[in-house]
């Protein structure tokens, strides 16, 4: 690692205006840093407007996860009943991509996996409105879900590096200032 310029921050160091080092006696990087500064390399303090950028990213990094967990609309399944009989009727339904902290069973991977193996498989979730309704999950269907994911994740990350990108190269705090997460935030992905 070439080091030209080391900025102190709260739990680490800024090398080179890019790169984020904690401090960690293990890590090369810290050791990297540290023979640097053995060899009289000086660290300057943290500037306001690595601050703010650092903030900034944080911000953009935590919407784009919001946004990779929301739930995928869209798509129509039959309704199943009570007994898990297929009633011939649609309807549109929320598939949940994140899994819930006590239920492994939520896992969307595992539940697409078991759908594609089984060919179809009751669904427990809600429908647009919000009201509990089981549907049958086929394998055409999470075929789609599994593209639709992918697409919104992908897009998520192309829209949220491009907008890092645009953080990193600010050359003050007006220009950082100016650069908005709002289109990100209200942009249904």
């Amino acid at each position: 690692m070439q080091i030209t310029k080391v900025e102190q921050q709260k739990n680490g160091y800024l090398v080179n205006e890019t790169m984020f080092v904690p401090q960690a006696e293990q890590n090369s990087d810290y050791q990297s840093i540290q023979r640097w500064i053995s060899d009289g390399g000086i660290v300057g303090k943290e500037s306001l407007l690595t601050q703010k950028k650092l903030e900034k990213v944080t911000k953009i990094k935590s919407l784009r996860d919001q946004k990779n967990v929301e739930p995928i609309t869209g798509l129509k399944a039959f309704l199943l009943d009570e007994v898990g009989n297929k009633t011939g009727q649609e309807s549109y339904f929320l598939f949940y991509t994140n899994r819930h902290q006590t239920n492994p069973a939520s896992d969307p991977e595992s539940i697409i996996s078991r759908a594609i193996e089984q060919g179809s498989m009751p669904y427990f979730t809600n429908d647009l409105e919000g009201k509990k309704i089981t549907i049958e999950l086929t394998a055409e269907i999470v075929a789609l879900l599994k593209q639709r994911i992918f697409e919104r994740n992908d897009n998520n990350y192309k829209v949220s590096s491009s907008i890092e990108e645009k953080i990193n190269n600010a050359q003050n705090i007006e220009e950082l200032e100016a650069i908005q997460l709002e289109e990100f935030e209200s942009k249904n992905i």
